[in-house]
């Protein structure tokens, strides 16, 4: 069996030919060719042994013979016919013929003068024409001086009057309304101008000075305000505008205790009741005087159920309390009550 084999083997290499290569082991041509490394890829590695040799040279051999046929066609291919120089301007179009445009002749400048223009000249030299002055040289009319007319400072009063009080001068209600008018129309100063001169007069009352204290309140002249609800109070100790307004300044300066004081005596004096019990639970409320402030702001709702702010304040209250059902029941009441007054 072993023969048999190796008589197969010789006959294969006579058929193939010799080559000193193949004489080499596997364990000698690896020696010599080199083992390939490994790439990262894990590319295996190439095939070892005279087939591998034998079939390297068989590619090469191909490539070669592939080279030499190429070369010779190459060589053997006539070169491209060239279109000769006669043949490409007979195929070309001729360019039309030029034609010689007129040139513009430009008259050069010529001081000389000609002879038709000798001829127009006059034999004698005429006067030269009178020159006229220049616009800016003719005699301008002279222009009247600006009429100066002495500056007066404007005054109010002779656009808009103020209010008259002809009809009844010693009665305040009409002071009063005047007054009204001229805050609507933005016209404090002036307001202020006529109650201070009622005052001194004969329309001297308490409500022209409950007037006069709401303005300065308004503007934030708390002292002048002050010192106008006193002077209201010193009228009439019993009105009781005077001392409301006199509780509210209170509760806007933080005097809570002295508010509430005054505020008590003007509900006592039958002043506003819901105006007086709101600014009341408001004392209350700053003094955490809880239930005190939920009964007051309870009375200016039974007052005057239109009131918003009240009802917006009993919810603050209940919200203090821990109520929060109760508080967002108040909330949604007062929003409304404000879109029923607004609209």
């Amino acid at each position: 069996m072993p023969e048999q084999k190796r008589k197969a083997r010789r006959k294969e290499l006579s058929a193939v030919g010799t080559d000193p290569l193949d004489a080499l082991d596997s364990d000698r041509l690896a020696g010599l060719l080199g083992q390939r490394a490994e790439k990262p890829n894990g590319a295996s590695p190439p095939p070892e042994g005279p087939r591998a040799m034998r079939r390297t040279r068989t590619r090469r051999e191909a490539a070669a013979k592939k080279a030499e046929e190429l070369q010779l066609e190459i060589e053997t291919t006539p070169p491209p016919k060239t279109r000769s120089a006669r043949t490409v301007r007979a195929s070309e179009p001729e360019p039309p013929p030029a034609v010689d445009l007129p040139t513009r002749r430009t008259k050069r400048y010529d001081p000389r003068p000609t002879k038709r223009a000798a001829e127009r000249e006059p034999d004698a030299e005429t006067p030269p024409a009178e020159e006229r002055p220049a616009a800016s040289e003719e005699p301008q009319a002279p222009v009247p001086a600006p009429i100066e007319r002495p500056w007066a400072p404007p005054w109010e009063a002779d656009v808009e009057p103020l209010p008259s009080l002809e009809p009844d001068p010693e009665n305040p209600d009409s002071v009063v309304a005047a007054a009204c008018a001229l805050v609507a129309k933005g016209r404090s100063a002036q307001a202020v101008s006529l109650l201070g001169r009622a005052l001194a007069g004969r329309a001297r009352s308490s409500a022209v000075a409950v007037e006069l204290g709401r303005i300065h309140s308004s503007a934030g002249a708390f002292a002048d305000a002050e010192e106008a609800f006193q002077q209201a109070v010193r009228l009439d100790p019993e009105s009781g505008d005077a001392h409301l307004e006199m509780g509210i300044l209170q509760s806007k300066k933080g005097l809570y205790s002295s508010a509430v004081r005054e505020l008590e005596e003007a509900i006592v004096l039958e002043c506003d009741p819901a105006r007086g019990s709101y600014y009341l639970g408001i004392c209350f409320n700053q003094l955490d005087r809880i239930d005190d402030a939920e009964r007051a702001f309870h009375q200016a709702i039974d007052a005057d159920p239109l009131f918003d702010r009240a009802w917006y304040q009993l919810g603050i209250v209940w919200d203090r309390k821990g109520d929060v059902d109760r508080a967002r029941e108040m909330y949604q009441r007062a929003r409304q009550v404000a879109a029923r007054t607004r609209g």
